[in-house]
């Protein structure tokens, strides 16, 4: 059970309108939710529509006069009623049937200061809030009295888990609220469970700032108050008819701008319990913000302040696998990689997020040098059946980095017949990027072509990836005969295929083909635009420009090539035959580069080394 106090200092913020709708649509989430009218002198909650067939006529001063009187806690059961929401059931603890006779004297009876300094009202309400928790309330929500009372230091320092801070953000509410505020905070230092608290403006007017009013006095809020100006929810003024109804924006409304501010306050009162599994989750998923935060800021004490926060999570939610694989993600960011590998072995225990959790965990244990546990959890990522293109991707990556080299796990993946095209296709640039693995990938593509399952468009990717890769691995015959072409080339054969077959004439004969290359330069011009925004294109003129004398012309291909070179993104380098980065790929030119300067030829380097390995 979690105890939330809605309190300001002032009235006239929409504080009870905004409890109501929170409590909504936690209810029509299924959370048990109990609402307490603690507002005694001016009770509100039973006139909002979702409570007026109530039919209570017993509440919370009914249940002191009772405890007064008898001197036991009396059944809390007795003085809640519940109600219903859209299907859902609500329940609602009234100050009392305050349209009644006999309940302001009722009111005016209660000493306050007597109930605690010689009748054990502290502990009544302590016993009130066990019987809470015994019923079986997820959330229970306190509408708190404005002002400094007896009744607002029960509300916002006893009972709850949380205090809403809610105020119009002006002088008056903000230098009110300091004092209580600080006490909210004293109060906490001293509780095994500190009380959080959570800071809403409210009914703030909804026009344009262009002298910066309400930036000001939010940041004066936020300095006075001492909160972070970030974690502050704003429900702005909202005008419509439909507040007259008192009905829930988020049941009537649910589209409305104020229901989503709404359902904002909400998420970030949720994310203060941590044993909801939704708020853990919440939580969890702000941290990451958090911890980049601090980083830029050098605060270390936040990184121990968030790993205690998810330990706590995590004792909440022993055997939840997707809290877990959430708590994963903030304990590689803390660096903690045994924490993160018992967080992950629970997500895979309990089947949520398996192959992702495995190439983490796999991740792990290759930074702890547990190499044979890496590979392990990489293989099983390899051999499943569900894993989806995004995680075969970095299991490959990573297997092949914890072996060094190609190996039959790798190949095995390709070999299958449940493997789709579309994983194929998206995997080809890695694979493509280690020359001992293009006979296989060559192989797998060439059953692709043949593939009656794949449209056109597909069986034509197929065909190029086929022939690069037999060329890639000096295997110039097979891509000759791939890709079929006899003189005269017909005009329209797409200049790619026609490079490619004079790189492979090239290698299969020794010597290049001007023939074969002046064909090539007939079709560059004649290229879609596309080709002539990746760096490729520029890179295999500069070799055709080379072949037929045009060493300018080379040159100015090859600054082209560079100046389309784009950070971080794989690229096929006509100088190696395999897809390289970027990075790479600027090596690649620059020693093009040199060659040309010196008077030679552009012989493609990787024409030497294949031949070294087909020999």
């Amino acid at each position: 059970m979690f105890v939330v106090t809605f309190y300001s200092y002032k009235g006239g913020v929409g504080r009870t309108m905004a409890l109501v709708n929170v409590a909504v649509a936690e209810a029509k989430l299924g959370r048990r939710v109990l609402v307490v009218d603690f507002d005694l002198e001016a009770p509100g909650l039973p006139s909002y529509q979702v409570f007026r067939e109530s039919g209570c006529d017993r509440g919370v001063v009914d249940y002191i006069s009772s405890y007064q009187a008898s001197g036991m806690a009396p059944n809390a059961n007795e003085f809640i009623t519940q109600c219903e929401v859209d299907g859902s059931p609500i329940w609602l603890m009234p100050a009392g049937r305050h349209t009644k006779r006999g309940y302001t004297d009722a009111l005016n009876a209660i000493d306050w200061q007597e109930l605690y300094e010689h009748q054990e009202g502290y502990l009544m309400f302590e016993d009130l809030k066990r019987q809470w928790a015994n019923i079986g309330f997820d959330y229970v929500l306190i509408d708190s009295r404005t002002g400094h009372t007896d009744v607002g230091g029960i509300c916002t320092r006893q009972l709850p888990d949380a205090v809403v801070v809610m105020f119009l953000p002006n002088e008056q509410n903000i230098a009110g609220l300091a004092p209580i505020v600080e006490s909210i905070r004293a109060e906490s230092k001293k509780r095994k469970k500190p009380i959080a608290l959570h800071f809403c403006a409210s009914n703030v007017p909804d026009l344009d700032d262009e002298k910066e009013i309400l930036s000001e006095a939010l940041k004066g809020a936020s300095k006075t108050l001492r909160y972070r100006s970030d974690k502050i929810t704003t429900i702005r003024h909202y005008s419509s008819l439909d507040v007259l109804t008192q009905t829930a924006f988020v049941q009537s409304r649910p589209t409305s701008r104020l229901a989503k501010e709404y359902q904002h306050l909400r998420k970030a009162l949720i994310a203060l319990n941590f044993e909801d599994h939704e708020g853990a989750l919440v939580a969890l998923n702000e941290m990451p913000e958090i911890i980049e935060r601090a980083r830029s800021q050098q605060k270390s004490d936040v990184r121990t302040i968030l790993r205690a926060k998810v330990d706590t999570i995590l004792s909440f939610h022993p055997g939840d696998g997707e809290i877990a694989y959430a708590a994963a993600r903030i304990l590689s960011d803390l660096g903690d990689q045994l924490a993160e590998i018992e967080a992950l072995s629970v997500a895979i225990a309990e089947g949520h997020e398996v192959n992702r959790a495995l190439i983490a965990r796999a991740f792990c244990y290759s930074i702890l040098d547990r190499r044979d546990d890496a590979l392990a959890d990489l293989r099983d990522v390899l051999a499943s059946a569900t894993a989806s293109v995004f995680e075969l991707a970095p299991a490959f990556q990573l297997l092949y980095s914890v072996e060094g080299r190609w190996t039959s796990a790798l190949e095995k993946v390709l070999d299958r017949p449940d493997t789709e095209f579309g994983v194929l296709r998206f995997l080809a640039p890695f694979i493509m990027s280690i020359r001992e693995a293009l006979p296989a990938i060559a192989r797998r593509m060439e059953l692709s072509v043949r593939s009656n399952a794949l449209d056109a468009t597909d069986r034509r990717v197929a065909l190029n990836q086929a022939v690069l890769a037999h060329i890639g691995s000096g295997h110039f015959a097979a891509a000759k005969a791939l890709l079929g072409l006899e003189s005269p080339i017909p005009l329209q054969t797409e200049v790619e295929d026609v490079f490619n077959f004079a790189i492979a004439d090239w290698g299969d004969q020794g010597v290049a083909s001007p023939e074969l290359f002046e064909e090539v330069a007939k079709r560059i011009p004649h290229a879609s635009s596309k080709h002539f925004e990746k760096s490729n294109i520029h890179q295999c003129a500069a070799v055709t420009a080379s072949v037929l004398h045009e060493s300018e012309a080379a040159g100015r291909s090859l600054a082209a090539a560079t100046d389309r070179l784009s950070p971080g993104v794989m690229v096929f380098s006509c100088w190696q035959y395999l897809y390289v980065t970027a990075e790479q790929m600027d090596k690649d030119l620059k020693q093009m580069n040199e060659i040309l300067l010196r008077g030679e030829p552009l012989e493609p380097r990787f024409l030497r080394e294949v031949r070294r390995l087909v020999h």
